[in-house]
């Protein structure tokens, strides 16, 4: 087995084990009456005290990192559960600890994890532009600014160029929280709007898989 596969392995492995403990978290959610309200999901997580913030935060890196699923998924439950302010850090801070981990892996470990992580199509539309550091600086500034593009697969191709860590830490904190500032507060824009279908759903979920 060829490096690349090893990593691309333990990409799939580590993604089916998020997924899994993510939709029986739901299902005991859903049984337990957590999710049958905005409210009751509020006051669950306020019950917990720093557990949520803390696991929320460590699922959100994970998630950056292995590329299970978009950023934009995990920012409006940030919002619901702890208020557009305190998402909004804690979805900035898990987003952009995921993208150094990320750099700094590829760093390590070369191309080979670059390629598991990222597809193929991916990889190659955006390495021809590893050639030119200034370049490549200004793409990323883009594509981490403007919301619905894939920032996290140009940081595993960052750490392909001769880009510094302390640069790359710099663009990546000055640009993604407007992107994630975006989602947060769209999302709690939707929320209001929408919030009182969230128990007409959740039933709905709840008869369908529980």
């Amino acid at each position: 087995m060829t490096q690349k596969s090893k990593f691309k392995l333990t990409f799939q492995l580590a993604a089916a084990v998020i997924v899994i403990l993510v939709v029986l978290t739901v299902v005991w959610a859903l049984h337990k009456g957590v999710l049958s309200s905005q409210d009751s999901f509020v006051n669950f997580i306020q019950s917990t005290g720093s557990f949520a913030p803390i696991a929320f935060f460590i699922i959100e890196t994970i998630s950056v990192v292995i590329l299970i699923l978009p950023c934009a998924v995990g920012y409006p439950v940030a919002t619901v559960a702890f208020g557009p302010f305190w998402g909004f850090m804690l979805n900035a801070a898990a987003t952009i600890a995921g993208s150094l981990i990320i750099f700094a892996i590829v760093r390590k470990w070369g191309q080979p994890i670059a390629e598991a992580a990222v597809k193929r199509k991916n990889f190659k539309k955006y390495e021809r532009f590893t050639n030119s550091v200034s370049l490549f600086e200004k793409i990323l500034a883009g594509v981490l600014l403007v919301p619905f593009f894939p920032d996290n697969v140009l940081c595993y191709i960052a750490g392909l160029t001769k880009m510094k860590f302390k640069r790359f830490a710099i663009i990546v904190v000055l640009f993604k929280p407007w992107k994630i500032l975006f989602y947060t507060y769209g999302s709690d824009f939707f929320i209001d709007k929408f919030g009182h279908l969230w128990g007409a759903a959740c039933q709905l979920i709840d008869k369908v898989i529980v």
